[in-house]
């Protein structure tokens, strides 16, 4: 009789475990412990002829998370907004296939030193709310892409730029970033700025 027991409770929590409060299901990679306390399935070691390299990044079921911005080196005299990289490389033997609940798989968020956020790449873009996934082969790669304005950065001060995978709270990834060089402000309407001998203009 217990054992009917512990065979129907350890039913009711697998099924708990593949639905959400969306109702809709969702897939989420395996994820097991090993000696060396990697979480997710066994990697294939890079080898000297592999595009993306050695692993840099964190890796969460068996895929490689890397985040870079461009230009690497912000001038805000010469930058109105940040493109920001994040790739997704299946570092396992397996292919990975990632299920959203809509249209929004990522997400970027710029906060100043105290936290408090200054910019969010969704708040401009549309939602669909019909579901989506990626699937990411063996050796293949996913990237994704979006801009971040810089209005609201000053130069000299720190700030941290935060890369996610919506639906999948541990794939979060963050990038220090410093600008440097002050914007240039444009002059104000209806008055005439002042030049030198050379009669340059003001950068808009």
């Amino acid at each position: 009789m217990n054992f009917r027991v512990a065979v129907f409770a350890g039913t009711l929590i697998a099924f708990a475990g593949c639905s959400n409060s969306s109702g809709v299901y969702r897939w989420v990679p395996f994820v097991g412990k090993s000696k060396k306390e990697q979480t997710g399935p066994a990697l294939i070691k890079p080898r000297k002829s592999d595009p993306f390299g050695p692993i840099t990044g964190p890796i969460y079921y068996g895929v490689e998370m890397r985040l870079k911005i461009v230009p690497e080196a912000i001038r805000l005299s010469e930058t109105r907004a940040l493109e920001v990289h994040l790739l997704l490389i299946n570092r396992s033997r397996k292919p990975v296939n990632f299920i959203f609940n809509d249209s929004r798989k990522y997400d970027f968020i710029l906060r100043d030193a105290s936290g408090k956020k200054l910019a969010q790449w969704s708040d401009d873009q549309p939602v669909n709310q019909t579901p989506s996934y990626v699937i990411i082969n063996p050796a293949e790669r996913a990237e994704f892409v979006g801009n971040i304005s810089t209005r609201d950065m000053s130069a000299n001060r720190s700030y941290t730029l935060e890369a996610m995978v919506v639906g999948y709270d541990k794939m979060r990834l963050a990038l220090q970033v410093s600008p440097s060089g002050e914007r240039t402000v444009p002059p104000v309407s209806g008055t005439v700025p002042k030049t030198g001998s050379s009669g340059a203009k003001p950068h808009p």
